[in-house]
């Protein structure tokens, strides 16, 4: 049966993990909801850019179930929810939240793995927009012939990621123009050794080995090259206590990982961030083990 109006909450995401660079991307513990209503009436475009892109997933279903669209559609974004353009993952979780409104407004019964190619092509980064549709840590990989592979993996659950989230924005496109379109052999190799320390040491819970895993050469130093105080702030967490620290999506947000002293190492990434004149917001965060779910109606 289709609705006629539903909320979906679904978690900003912190790809790559430093040496993971497009293939890991884990869910965390604050939310994007985003109400989505049909009117009988043409609505206007949102203004926001959540509530624009939420709104073109929510039709590009439609097409995909070749049901005509809903003559109004008016996309509502919670406030207080997490920032845009600060590597979490927010476009990812506007499109995931599209794509699942729809397949509840239209009454259709699409599967999440059926769903998930079509939140992929349009959000195109696949280590965020898994995690945002399954929830957890999501080891991904998109495969000629089957598509978006992924692997969900449970994260140790005293394991926190403290959150730098400065106050600007950096366009993922132009940070991609800037990466190397060749690496060398050992800087392939560097990535591929620490990628997999990376999930051995969180599965062993191997906390001595994060600062080595999370160490990258194939996207961090180019876009150290926009966001220059990024070293610095690494340093300052691992100073407080952080186990490791790496550059969140295409940044400039900026994650420690962490099991103790979260607010000397919130209040230390803040210092650095602020001795190179960027102003900037901390937040603690869990990973989340759920993915994008629809509210119930009270919500």
């Amino acid at each position: 049966m289709s609705a006629s109006s539903v909320a979906v909450e679904v978690p900003a995401t912190s790809a790559n993990l430093g040496s993971g660079f497009d293939s890991l991307g884990v869910a965390l513990d604050w939310t994007l909801r985003v109400r989505f209503t049909l009117h009988d009436d043409p609505q206007p475009a949102p203004v926001d850019p959540i509530a624009l892109m939420a709104g073109r997933a929510v039709l590009t279903l439609y097409n995909m179930a070749a049901i005509a669209p809903p003559k109004g559609l008016e996309v509502t974004v919670e406030p207080d929810g997490p920032p845009v353009g600060r590597g979490l993952g927010l476009s990812a979780a506007a499109r995931v939240a599209g794509v699942i409104a729809a397949n509840a407004l239209t009454g259709s019964d699409y599967n999440r793995e059926t769903l998930l190619p079509l939140a992929v092509q349009l959000e195109r980064h696949a280590d965020n927009a898994v995690p945002a549709m399954f929830g957890a840590l999501q080891v991904v990989v998109e495969h000629d012939l089957d598509g978006v592979l992924h692997l969900g993996l449970d994260t140790p659950e005293e394991l926190r990621f403290v959150l730098l989230v400065p106050d600007l924005t950096m366009a993922t496109e132009e940070t991609r123009q800037r990466l190397p379109q060749r690496v060398s052999r050992n800087h392939a190799v560097h990535n591929i050794g620490r990628a997999a320390l990376l999930i051995g040491a969180l599965n062993e819970r191997r906390y001595d080995l994060l600062q080595a895993a999370t160490e990258d050469v194939l996207h961090q130093p180019a876009r150290a090259t926009i966001f220059e105080p990024m070293y610095p702030i690494f340093q300052a967490a691992r100073d407080a206590g952080a186990h490791g620290a790496y550059l969140s999506g295409g940044g400039p947000s900026i994650a420690a990982l962490a099991t103790d002293h979260f607010e000397e190492i919130a209040g230390a990434m803040r210092e650095a961030a602020a001795s190179h004149g960027i102003d900037a917001v901390t937040r603690v965060c869990a990973a989340r083990a759920e993915g994008a779910v629809l509210l119930p109606d009270e919500a």
